[in-house]
């Protein structure tokens, strides 16, 4: 009977091993998913910040060819490596959220 009881034990111990384990692996994954998103975010304030400089280069050069100024050039640089960087990110985040089984 105890021999049956400690088996039974053993049992029930490696269920919560094996369930502690699956948890801690997925809560480094979701905290990692969660640094990718906010990291994402952080770079879409910096779009927004090249999108206004370029906003307000236009208007002060209105009238003038705009492509040719080498503020808006490179702040249109800056804004597609940003915009590939959040793609990547965001593709990142996805293939980790994904449940492994």
């Amino acid at each position: 009977m105890f021999k049956r009881l400690k088996e039974s034990f053993d049992s029930g111990l490696d269920k919560i091993k094996w369930f502690s384990s699956l948890f801690s692996d997925r809560m480094k994954i979701e905290y990692s998913v969660m640094k990718l998103l906010y990291q994402s975010d952080q770079m879409e304030k910096k779009k927004e910040d090249l999108m206004k400089t370029i906003g307000k280069r236009v208007f002060e050069l209105k009238g003038y060819s705009i492509l040719k100024d080498d503020s808006i050039v490179e702040a249109l640089r800056e804004l597609e490596k940003i915009n590939s960087e959040i793609e990547e990110i965001k593709k990142k985040a996805s293939e980790m959220s994904k449940v492994e089984t």
